[in-house]
């Protein structure tokens, strides 16, 4: 299932519903009411990242290739890189990783920010992590002339979806294919 956040409007006109841009994103990235940091991955994150895209893979049952997870991180860290890796650390400690990276759309007539993987250590789940991420994501790709944010979910990810839906991301009816080279 693909789903994408909808076009930029003013919180105030669905005020019932939680709205990623009403979640505070702090310019330093520092929350603290959850003692939460939110931040672009650096070289000397490398570890913490690897550790994180591999639990994510591993959980969701896919190949977790320690070669493989290594490249995509070196790609995502390349100067001039079109991909975002984002950090998010409570009390000191990593609690959620964000990668995307940025496309062109012709659909929306700019740069999208494809969401390739979004993952919250399990003890961190449910505490408003990724909704503050996403928030600071948000907040960056408005800043950067980005039109959209897209992702996909496996439809079993329950919690995951309820978070989307919350976020008023809206189900795009298409089916992803891959072609492995």
């Amino acid at each position: 299932m693909t789903i994408e956040a909808p076009g930029f409007r003013h919180p105030s006109l669905n005020p019932a519903r939680a709205r990623l841009d009403e979640v505070e994103a702090p310019p330093n990235g520092y929350h603290e009411h959850m003692n939460l940091v939110l931040r672009p991955a650096t070289s000397a994150d490398r570890g913490t990242a690897h550790r994180l895209l591999t639990a994510q893979l591993i959980e969701h049952h896919l190949p977790a290739d320690p070669d493989g997870v290594t490249r995509g991180i070196d790609l995502a860290l390349a100067p001039h890189s079109c991909a975002w890796l984002w950090l998010a650390e409570r009390e000191g400690r990593p609690a959620a990783i964000f990668l995307a990276n940025e496309i062109a759309s012709v659909e929306r007539g700019g740069p999208v920010l494809w969401v390739e993987e979004l993952y919250v250590v399990p003890e961190a789940r449910r505490r408003g992590i990724a909704r503050a991420l996403l928030a600071r994501i948000r907040e960056q790709a408005r800043q950067r002339g980005v039109r959209a944010i897209e992702l996909e979910v496996v439809p079993t990810q329950a919690a995951a979806l309820a978070l989307y839906r919350s976020l008023e991301f809206e189900q795009v009816h298409r089916m992803r294919m891959s072609l492995s080279l």
